[in-house]
């Protein structure tokens, strides 16, 4: 499952991950994401990932493609895992991005919400 949700007032977006990703759900979140960019400004990003399960092939291929083109709208991704690998891919990522990367573990969610807050 793949979900994105925004508030009309708010610059920050949640998606939520939670077993197999399909191109159905990537293209919906896609969609509305994309939306969401063209309206301007910037999102700042909270991504739980509660179970990643893997995704469909045509939802893998979108992923890549679409993520880079959107980096130059989001200003700060919080990364809610306890996947260890997942934890040390955006850690990583983080050296070399442009975009502000903050990994929390899903307990401390509450927290990673009050970083998106709080970032300038």
């Amino acid at each position: 499952m793949l979900t994105y949700e925004k508030k009309p007032d708010s610059a920050i977006a949640e998606i939520v991950v939670d077993g197999k990703i399909t191109d159905e759900e990537m293209n919906a979140v896609m969609t509305a994401m994309k939306a969401d960019l063209d309206k301007g400004g910037r999102l700042k990003l909270l991504e739980d990932i509660r179970s990643f399960e893997g995704m469909e092939p045509a939802a893998f291929f979108k992923d890549p493609r679409f993520g880079l083109s959107m980096m130059k709208g989001v200003s700060h991704v919080a990364l809610v895992t306890d996947a260890t690998w997942l934890r040390a891919v955006a850690e990583t990522f983080g050296f070399v991005s442009p975009v502000q990367i903050k990994v929390f573990e899903r307990a401390r969610i509450n927290e990673a919400r009050a970083w998106l807050e709080a970032g300038v």
